[in-house]
Order: C-alpha cells, then structure tokens, then sequence
C-alpha cells in the first residue's frame, strides 16, 4: 500500500500557519508558479486562517483593527504587496522548533530578497458595482476572461484568470467562516439578539448576491473594506443614495438609525486606519449630488479624526450643507475638507487623461487627497516626490555666484529641476515596470475596474487609469527664498552671492543681521506682488514639466501637494535656504505659506494662493488655514467665512482645509499633551491626534497663523 504520510513540503507549510504565517505558507504552497499565482495562494491561505476579530453585538462586522496587522514576518499590504520583516522572524526563530525553523529559514529565501520597488499607491473598490451586482457576477467576467485567454494560447492572461478565481474563492472562504462565528457568537438580551440576526441575515444576502436595503450596503460596503485592506471608500454617498432613499421613503430607515450605522463604519475606517471618502459634487446631468445621506456623512464624521471627508462644493450648493459643514468644522478637526467641483473637472478635461465623460462625475480621492477615479484608477499616490528646497541648496551652490542676473540664476535653477524632474520619472517608470513583474496586487485586480475584463493585473496596466500622482514640496519656501535673493543679492546689494553662500553654509551662525533682511524680504501668503508673480512662475513651470513625462502604465505625471506628516521629515536634509530657514527645519506643510508667514490675513493668504496654478495640478493642492473660533459662532461672521471660501475657488482655488483651534488650547497641549488625548489637528493632507505627532510638527502647528 502506498504511503500515506505528510510530505516535508506539507509539514513545513503546516508549520507556518502554526506560527501565524499564513501569508507566507500560502506563497511558499506553489513555489514554481509565477507571481501572481503565488500572491494569490499567498491572501487565500492568509484569510483561511487569520483570526477573526471578536463580535461585541456591532451593528457591522468585521470590526477592529485590519485582518492585516498580524505581526508576522510576510504581512500583505494593499500597496506594497507581500512585506517581509527580518525582525519578526528572528524573534520567532528563537522560540521554533526544529520544523519550525527550517519553514521560517525557508520563507527569508524565498522573500528577504524579493525584488521590491518605491511608490505608493492608494485605490478605491468598485464599491458601486460590489452592492449593485455582487460578486457572484465576478465570476462569470473571470470565466469569460478565461475562455478568450485559453483560445489565445496567452499563459500570461491565463494565470491571471486563476488567480482571480483563487482570490473570490478565497473571499467566499472567509465569507463562510464569519458567518459560521456569527452563528455561535454569544450577546447579551433580546436587543442584541436582534442585532446579531440581522447582521447575519444581511451577511447571507451580501457581499455575493446586490444589497436589498441601505443596512445591506452598507455591510457589504463595510466587509470588503476589511477585505481590502482596508484604504479608501470613494463617493460613499452616491453609491449608497438609491437604497437610502428607497429605505427612507418606505419607513424602513430612520434617518438616527443611518446616522449610528455610518458613524460605526467611521469608526472602523479609523481603527484600521483606512482614509478617504468623497461626498457630494454633481451628477452626470449637471445636478447637485448633494443629498440627505451627504447631510449624514458630515454629521457622524464631526470631530474625528478619521475617515479624510472630501466634500465636493459645487457653485450654488445648498445652503444646509455649508449650515452642515461649518458646524463641523467649528467642532475641530477639520474635517470635512472642502474641494471646488467644477474647478477639478475643468482640469481633468485640460490633462487630457483620457476621462471619460460618464465617469468624470467619479472624481474622488485616496489616501490624504490624491485624485483618482472610483473603482476605475490605479493612480500612484503618492509616486513619488520633488523636494523644491533641496535643489535650489544645489543650485544656489553652482551658479549663484556666476550668475549675472536674478533672471539668469532662475533659467539655472529651471535648468536643474529639468534634469532632476527628467531623472526622477525615469525611476519611478523602472519601478512601475518592476511593480508589473513581481509585485502584482491581486485583490484590486478582482476589485477594481477593467482589470478582470481586460484580463491584465493591476500593476500590468489593467486598470481604466492610471495617471500618478507626485508630491512637489516646498514650494511656498523656493517662492520666499527666490524673492529674498533677488531683493538682498541682486537688487539692493545688501548682501554679496558669496556672503548669501556663506551665512547658508553656517546655518546663519554670525550672520543674524543677514538672516533678518533676509525674513523682510517678500513672503509668499501676503499678496505681495513680487512673491505671487514668483508663485505664478514657478509653480506653472514645475508643473508643466512634470507633466510632460509619461507614466509607464501611462497616462500623466500629475503635480500635487499634501505633505500629511512628513513636511518636517522632508525639512530634515535640506540645508539652510534663503527665506531665512535653518537647515533640518521643517519646510512648508502645504501648498500655501510657509508656517507663520501670512500675516496680512486670510483674503492674502487665499489671494496668494490663488496665484499657484492650481489647474495644472489637479493631483491636489493642499491648502491649511487656521481660523479663531470667532469666525464661527455668528451668523455674520460664518457668512463672511463662507464668502471668502467661495471667493477663493472663483479665483481658481481648488481644495481648502480648515483648523478651529484656540491658541490657548494648542499651547497647553504643548506643555501637557497628556491632557489632550481627543485633540484632532488637521496637518496636512488628514487629521491626526495631537498626541501621535512629534514636536517638530507640534511647534509647526503651532507657528500658523491664527486668522480673524
């Protein structure tokens, strides 16, 4: 009789999940497949066996932190793919058996030299098309797929079309297990109960099968956000709207009810440290998209610090939901963040991305605020970054003290962004080629719009579009600098290119009274004529130049600006510059004034930073702006805040987000930020708790100007 015994491959892949690596025992169960099946087997095995968070009577589940964050040494991450951690298998080699060592020894050949490539990039689920449809309809598209490959002969195709089987398999799988739980799991009292059923009899109806009702939505909405990843949910309001309305209309919803579920998925969004959600905007017809369940969004995210809301404002939006809005934003935490609608769609048409019209409506936002396409877009975000500050340092050192002319030191500085930009996308392309090859992303290739269809893997190029999107940094610091050395070098002769190149050198150390002509030089955010004209000029050059450079999934190179939490770690190598800023000091955090320097009030900061050419960088221009507590606590003075909002986007302005903080209350927080475990702070592109920044973005925060 043949034997009957494990083979060794079998023990060492049992071995794995024993320890919690079922990532890893799922990639190493088909070594001498290609990528995408490995990855595959890789996230079935993983949501096989991963533990199932515990039910405490929620209204939705999965609850708590991602299935993701396991601590193992392989993790899935929605961007990167398969991570490995060297740390984590060391501290589990010390506590493994034989057997054990050798799958985990086994596993860092397979992985710690895994080829692996820099960008980024956040996605948004076809949502829409998961609770309109389910995703039973997702494997017809696969067979479908399948059947043209196979009579093709293309292997390629052929292996994506299993792998996406593998990974709706593996979603029903985990589908079958969190009902099983739900079955047993224990509550407490009738009320529970009742929660519990209904839970469970949504879950027997979604995510497979369309959602019937809003709640259904809504848990199929909440599942594949777990199933995902999690990161980013898109035109929440609108894909919901339908079943809202029905559910509301026929007395099966109240509207307290809608609210408590939407805060619940709030809440799982920040506890798993998902991102962004686009409200409102316009439909297809040129009608307001703004509707009761935009109402309801802004509510339950009042005061949060999570999910980034993007609320889309078109011209004559509804006076009840900047009424809505405002009392949010007076709540602190600046959410939600307001975008100018006809604004972004006029400079999606102008970038020639290949947008079509029924889907411009779909503009919306991942992670801090990249723009993409819902359901539809592979749109790096971020690619990568340009750090304006750390090349003009170089430039300055090369051909400042032989330039004749302001003029001729800048064409030098352009020249040097040129070939940095040049340089650049040339890396970014080698990763995205690189990403096609060993890194595929295969749940968004399921997930996603038109990879399935079109048979090619999400990093291949498979999804609709996929423009990138690039962070330009410091912009507001090239603009004072520039402006600092044309008035003090050039102009007035205070100051030699030497003695400038010198004091830089010192960090200002014996050069105070330079340092200080210098800060009285122009400042960006102030309408001065002569910084705005260098905002103009420098902002539509770099972005222009980016923009010339094609993607290799293709597409554009789209500029932005959100620095999130990292305008400090950016500051760190960049060398003293001439707006007087000392080296490893944190550059500016958005794309308007640096920190501190618009002190001529709010209409000349926004006027400032209408000069930018925000068109042509519809990636997204973060703006921050603090404003006291006064301006919202009357009816006049909120009418005046909202005039000058609206003021800013007829003058081009395309995104603005709003911090309502006292001063007082920021000062303490300095000193005893113990005490201030609930303050939300807007930084950059999202809302973080004070207590999780360092100082350096502590003291930056506390630098901007407060405006009346």
């Amino acid at each position: 009789m043949g034997s009957t015994a494990p083979s060794p491959a079998r023990i060492r892949l049992d071995a794995l999940n024993r320890c919690g690596e079922h990532l890893a025992a799922g990639y190493m169960s088909r070594p001498d497949a290609t990528p995408v099946i490995r990855f595959a087997a890789a996230v079935a095995e993983h949501l096989a066996h991963v533990d199932l968070p515990a039910y405490g009577a929620e209204a939705l589940y999965p609850c708590g932190p991602s299935l993701y964050l396991s601590g193992a040494v392989a993790e899935f991450h929605y961007s990167a793919g398969i991570t490995y951690n060297e740390a984590a298998l060391q501290a589990k080699l010390a506590a493994a058996d034989e057997e054990t060592r050798a799958a985990l020894l086994a596993v860092r050949e397979a992985l710690a030299d895994y080829p692996r490539f820099g960008g980024y990039t956040h996605s948004i689920p076809n949502y829409r098309r998961i609770i309109t449809e389910g995703l039973d309809s997702y494997s017809e598209r696969i067979d479908r797929t399948l059947e043209i490959a196979q009579r093709r002969g293309e292997q390629d195709r052929v292996d994506f079309g299993h792998a996406m089987h593998t990974v709706l398999a593996a979603i029903r799988a985990l589908h079958g297990r969190v009902l099983a739980y739900l079955a047993s799991a224990p509550v407490q009292g009738p009320e529970q109960q009742q929660t519990l059923e209904r839970l469970i009899e949504a879950l027997a109806q979604v995510p497979f099968s369309p959602a019937r009702s809003f709640y259904e939505g809504l848990v199929a909405i909440n599942f594949i956000l777990y199933v995902d990843g999690p990161d980013d949910l898109g035109r929440f309001d609108q894909d919901l709207w339908p079943l809202y309305r029905a559910d509301i209309a026929s007395g099966a919803l109240a509207r307290e009810q809608a609210l408590e579920w939407v805060r619940q998925v709030w809440e799982n969004i920040d506890v798993t440290g998902a991102w962004n959600v686009a409200l409102g905007g316009l439909l297809q017809d040129g009608n307001s998209a703004i509707n009761d369940l935009t109402h309801v969004c802004v509510e339950a995210g009042t005061g949060r610090r999570r999910p980034n809301l993007a609320l889309r404002l078109h011209r004559g939006a509804p006076d009840s939901i900047w009424d809505r809005t405002l009392d949010s934003i007076a709540a602190g935490g600046g959410l939600p963040a307001l975008y100018n609608e006809e604004a972004y769609i006029g400079a999606i048409r102008e970038a020639h991305l290949g947008v079509a019209e029924v889907d411009l409506p779909d503009f919306a936002f991942g992670g801090c605020t990249e723009l993409m396409i819902h359901g539809k877009s592979n749109c790096g975000s971020l690619e990568g970054d340009i750090n304006l500050p750390q090349v003009l340092v170089q430039s300055l050192h090369e051909h400042l003290p032989a330039a004749e002319s302001f003029e001729g030191f800048v064409a030098a500085y352009k020249g040097d962004l040129v070939a940095h930009i040049r340089r650049l996308t040339q890396e970014w392309n080698r990763n995205q080629e690189g990403k096609s090859r060993f890194q595929p992303q295969v749940l968004r290739s399921l997930l996603i719009d038109d990879c399935i269809d079109n048979g090619r893997e999400y990093n291949a190029g498979g999804a609709r579009y996929n423009w990138c999107v690039v962070n330009v940094m410091g912009l507001a610091n090239v603009i004072d600098s520039l402006a600092a050395v044309k008035r003090v070098v050039f102009e007035s002769g205070a100051a030699t290119s030497e003695e400038l190149l010198a004091a830089l050198q010192a960090d200002f150390v014996g050069h105070e009274a330079l340092r200080r002509r210098l800060e009285a030089c122009p400042r960006f955010g102030n309408a001065e004529p002569e910084a705005d004209e260098l905002a103009r000029d420098i902002s539509g050059f770099v972005f222009g130049e980016l923009r010339e450079h094609a993607p290799w999934r293709g597409g554009r190179y789209l500029p932005a600006c959100l620095m999130f939490t990292t305008y400090a770690y950016f500051g760190k190598p960049v060398d003293a510059t001439p707006d007087g800023r000392r080296a490893r000091e944190p550059i500016a955090d958005s794309a308007g004034a640096m920190q501190g320097r618009d002190t001529s009030g709010p209409t000349a900061l926004l006027q400032s930073v209408a000069c930018i050419k925000h068109h042509l960088a519809p990636g997204t221009l973060v703006v921050n702006a603090r404003f006291a507590k006064t301006m919202l606590t009357s009816e006049d003075t909120r009418r005046k805040l909202r005039d000058l909002i609206e003021t800013y986007f007829q003058l081009g302005g395309m995104q603005l987000q709003i911090n309502v903080v006292d001063q007082a209350v920021l000062r303490d927080a300095m000193e005893h930020p113990e005490q201030h475990g609930d303050l939300v702070i807007r930084v950059g592109g999202y809302s973080e708790y004070w207590t999780r920044l360092d100082d350096d973005l502590r003291r930056s925060i506390l630098e901007r100007v407060e405006h009346e």
